[in-house]
């Protein structure tokens, strides 16, 4: 029998250059091809929902190439790291940041969780303007320039009463970090 290969990794390698103490902004086209623009539901669940839960989150993740120390961690306006939502297992991160090198961005402070470092918001109809934007202002790209390894992991759940939330890392690379020479 001849030797066969099964991958279900769908995650694209994208490297990523982004200047030391400049503000980082990012705009990712995100289409599915098998939703006709006429049959939007899926797309428009990303940042519609009539519950405490989002379902799409995402979290990104830029750790030191060598060691994996965490150097920056940008989330969705929610992120919630189990199946469990509403942080009743104490996973579910705060809407604002309290701790160095994590970014939660601007959100409403609705039921529905919108904006934040990772914004889904745009993403309305399944064409080409949809936009996940990923955005941390310039004080949080404060880290030695270098090169760094990354990954940007999507949460998605369903309904609300889904108990098996798939968890699918979109992109994943380098992550350069160039030295600034003006500074504040």
């Amino acid at each position: 029998m001849a030797a066969a290969t099964v991958t279900t990794d769908i995650a694209a390698e994208l490297n990523i250059t982004s200047r030391r103490n400049d503000t980082f902004i990012f705009k990712l086209q995100v289409t599915d091809p098998t939703i006709s623009a006429e049959d939007n539901s899926k797309i428009l669940a990303i940042a519609q929902d009539t519950a405490s839960q989002n379902r799409y989150q995402a979290k990104m993740t830029i750790v030191d190439a060598s060691t994996g120390d965490a150097k920056l961690k940008l989330y969705s306006a929610r992120w919630t790291g189990s199946a469990t939502e509403a942080g009743s297992d104490g996973t579910d991160v705060p809407m604002t940041a309290t701790s160095a090198g994590e970014y939660y961005g601007d959100s409403d402070t609705g039921t529905l969780k919108v904006g934040g470092a990772i914004d889904f918001t745009d993403m309305d109809d399944n064409d080409a303007t949809n936009r996940v934007i990923i955005s941390c202002p310039y004080d949080y790209m404060a880290f030695e320039p270098g090169a760094y390894k990354y990954d940007l992991q999507i949460r998605f759940a369903a309904t609300n009463a889904e108990t098996v939330p798939e968890y699918t890392t979109w992109l994943y690379g380098t992550f350069t970090l160039t030295a600034d020479i003006t500074q504040l």
